[in-house]
């Protein structure tokens, strides 16, 4: 039986889930869904409109119950701790994955250091928090991750061909810095196709898209929960 995941972008940009739709590949027998927050969502989700996200998105689920918890799992495409992620597990008895934490997880099993790169500088403090609490530590994990970077890019815009040319050039002066990582977790959903362009001019790191990797795992979850 094949396994359903919902892809849930709660924000209300059309533009982020269409890109998702075309580069993310389903796994076998997977089959993918996907969603966007309805239009009293931000269309750019930051530290200061997630919870304006989590309402909009919870309250549509509320209204359109049956039709929204048809599924086997949901993927929650908005890369922080956000609080959609805990709200919805309360709503459903299926598995709910945020792309952070899949991410995280992965970083954790790499026997290199790991750093984020978000879309935008605001998100660097916030997600070096994510991470340290992620891990239950007292400070950031310095052994494991370095701190985060952004690369100032709007959200609705990091897929767009003409920003690779500035995308690559602040990623290839973070390496200037950070010369230990060999993994980089593509801290936004806006970044999906990215991990294939990035490995290509830096072929020593490995680039996690966050969606992806989000997809492999809730499926194993899936599977884990289908199991008597």
């Amino acid at each position: 039986m094949a396994v359903k995941i919902l892809v849930i972008n709660p924000n209300s940009s059309e533009k982020v889930t269409k890109n998702l739709e075309k580069t993310i590949t389903q796994p076998e027998n997977v089959e993918l869904f996907f969603y966007t927050g309805p239009p009293d969502s931000p269309k750019e989700i930051t530290p200061t409109t997630s919870l304006q996200s989590e309402k909009a998105v919870l309250e549509d689920f509320k209204v359109n119950i049956n039709d929204r918890l048809d599924y086997d799992g949901y993927l929650v495409c908005c890369y922080s701790d956000h609080p959609l992620v805990h709200t919805l597990g309360k709503l459903t008895q299926k598995p709910v994955m945020g792309i952070m934490q899949a991410t995280l997880l992965f970083a954790l099993s790499q026997p290199t250091k790991s750093f984020i790169l978000t879309s935008t500088s605001e998100w660097e403090l916030v997600l070096d928090q994510s991470i340290t609490d992620f891990v239950g530590a007292n400070n950031f994990p310095t052994k494991k991750f370095e701190k985060t970077r952004g690369l100032n890019v709007n959200v609705t815009n990091l897929a767009d061909e003409e920003q690779f040319d500035q995308i690559y050039k602040v990623t290839k002066s973070i390496f200037n810095e950070y010369q230990d990582v060999g993994c980089v977790l593509l801290g936004c959903a806006g970044m999906a196709g990215l991990d294939r362009k990035l490995g290509e001019k830096f072929p020593n790191v490995r680039f996690i898209d966050s969606v992806k990797i989000g997809i492999e795992q809730l499926t194993t979850l899936i599977r884990l929960d289908r199991q008597p």
